[in-house]
């Protein structure tokens, strides 16, 4: 899942908090003016008192009701999150086919390139390169929507934004767009898998984007271990995390 969508859930969570703020400005602003108002009706009808203590049990009725509107509206979002994240990593970790044969490796087997003439397909999963503002640009997983070979370019929807609908189009040209593995070898052939101490991008768990990253050991190195195959052992950079395992089909060679 990409961090900045991961931010719009948040930040919907956070709104709701300022409008409580706002009203509990109100509710302080009215405490703060009860003095004045008590010294005004000390002398008054007993309708004043009744009145007074209307208003505010009226606005305490209220704030009740804001705060459990919050309250739902939270565990609503959490709900939100926890569905979509488990959506999104059942979808992840789909296993691709695998490749037994002996020779060279097909194309997109592994580490493996592309051939030159290389189109994705409509509904493929890739990573894009998408331009922000702030970091330059954003590799993350999208699903292809189709492509135009007059303009050659594709048009493409986040990979999270589009478990929802009215989701924001993005239309990259090809060379933007990076395909992900389709097979992997059964025989973790060393041509088709990075080596310790390459550098590669690879998707961050729990999320949908691409990131730096250092093999720390590669499928074929874990297997002679004992340990789960078709999964890398990686050090993302300048993350605190020392050793993450991401599986292979979302590691893919560093961009310059």
């Amino acid at each position: 899942m990409n961090k900045d969508h991961q931010k719009s859930l948040d930040t919907c969570c956070q709104n709701l908090y300022k409008e409580e703020t706002k009203y509990f400005d109100v509710i302080k602003k009215i405490k703060d003016t009860t003095p004045r108002i008590k010294n005004y009706k000390t002398n008054k009808s007993k309708k004043i008192d009744h009145a007074f203590d209307n208003i505010l049990s009226f606005h305490e009725e209220a704030r009740e009701v804001v705060q459990q509107k919050i309250k739902y509206a939270t565990e609503g979002l959490d709900t939100i999150k926890i569905l979509i994240k488990e959506y999104v990593q059942k979808e992840l970790i789909t296993e691709l086919p695998k490749w037994e044969g002996s020779g060279n490796p097909p194309p997109l087997c592994g580490k493996i390139p592309p051939q030159s003439n290389y189109l994705a397909s409509n509904g493929d999963i890739v990573a894009a390169s998408i331009p922000e503002e702030n970091t330059g640009f954003s590799i993350i997983l999208c699903h292809v929507k189709n492509y135009s070979k007059k303009n050659q370019e594709y048009k493409l929807v986040d990979f999270f934004e589009d478990l929802n609908k009215g989701a924001s189009y993005y239309t990259l040209p090809k060379e933007d767009v990076i395909p992900l593995p389709r097979t992997l070898s059964k025989k973790h052939l060393s041509q088709t898998e990075f080596s310790k101490d390459e550098k590669v991008l690879a998707v961050y768990p729990e999320t949908t984007t691409f990131y730096p990253a250092i093999v720390l050991e590669s499928p074929g190195s874990r297997s002679k271990k004992g340990t789960s195959t078709f999964y890398y052992s990686l050090r993302f950079v300048n993350d605190f995390v020392e050793q993450i395992e991401v599986y292979a089909r979302f590691v893919i060679p560093l961009r310059n």
